[in-house]
């Protein structure tokens, strides 16, 4: 009987010790836990429309309409589409820190906060925002395996924000109940995990639950819901072509020989970002009278 104990505990022993090791090798549990997320996702169509009050618009004509707002936020940034030597991210400091932001986050990212604060208790901190080019070929020469290259790195624009909650930075995030909200619930607030536990073939990156990025609405769902990198989203709208989902317009366009962009006549507001291929992405809400 005594030997049966024995070894009935020794089992149980060698049990846990296994359980802990694949714990603590993050990978394969993280991984795992990381491919649960987001497994209700509702698929989004984005249905093609023909819109017959079609307007040319020059990008100087369009940046002095007060309907109108520039930013950077869909920029498509990785070692195939890389930042060029003129461009200046738009930063300003986030509330009364010292961390520089993309202001096109500002407030996204605020209310983000506020709501892992009030979902979990756990106040959520940035680790690192913005990065000077200098700054970013540093860490790629410390550890070209984890850091992307200077100029295909996010942080240079301050759109990319790596996250994370008191004790637990890293993979150590997505363990908290804070880091599984940020996972599941960032495209509320127009944020996607940038490089997703699916998405290695694609961002050639592997998954990094604390790299958050700022895309903004309806973006962010769409790329959450339909399982998709930023990579994929992009490359599936086809340039020309405008799309409505869920009471939005979206377009991908290059500017004509002119220079000219196209638009609904008389839109009643848009965001324009440049996605950094050569094109724009043209998002308008309230879109019942652009339709008519």
């Amino acid at each position: 009987m005594k030997k049966i104990k024995r070894i009935v505990l020794s089992c149980v022993l060698v049990l846990i010790i296994g359980l802990a090791l694949v714990f603590l090798a993050k990978p394969h549990f993280l991984y795992i836990l990381g491919e649960h997320i987001g497994v209700n996702c509702k698929k989004i169509e984005m249905n093609t429309v023909s819109l017959d009050n079609i307007k040319k618009f020059s990008l100087s004509e369009l940046k002095a309409d007060a309907k109108v707002s520039f930013n950077q936020s869909m920029m498509l940034i990785n070692s195939d589409c890389q930042l060029q030597d003129d461009f200046i991210p738009s930063l300003s400091a986030y509330k009364d820190t010292d961390v520089k932001i993309n202001e096109c986050l500002q407030e996204a990212y605020g209310r983000l906060s506020q709501a892992v604060d009030e979902a979990t208790g756990s106040k959520l901190f940035v680790s690192s925002a913005y990065r000077t080019k200098e700054e970013q070929q540093e860490l790629y020469k410390e550890d070209p395996s984890t850091a992307n290259p200077p100029d295909a790195s996010e942080h240079q624009s301050g759109l990319g924000l790596d996250v994370y909650v008191r004790y637990y930075a890293g993979f150590g995030f997505i363990k908290t109940d804070a880091g599984q909200f940020v996972n599941s619930k960032c495209w509320e607030y127009g944020f996607i995990i940038r490089y997703p536990s699916y998405g290695k073939s694609k961002t050639g990156m592997k998954y990094e639950p604390w790299h958050i990025r700022y895309v903004g609405e309806p973006h962010a769902e769409i790329i959450y819901n339909n399982h998709l990198t930023l990579e994929e989203y992009i490359q599936s709208l086809i340039c020309g072509d405008w799309y409505e989902v869920d009471g939005y317009l979206i377009s991908r366009q290059k500017p004509d020989d002119n220079g000219m962009l196209s638009l609904p006549c008389d839109f009643s507001n848009a965001v324009i970002s440049f996605d950094n291929t050569g094109s724009y992405i043209i998002t308008i809400a309230n879109i019942d009278s652009e339709l008519k």
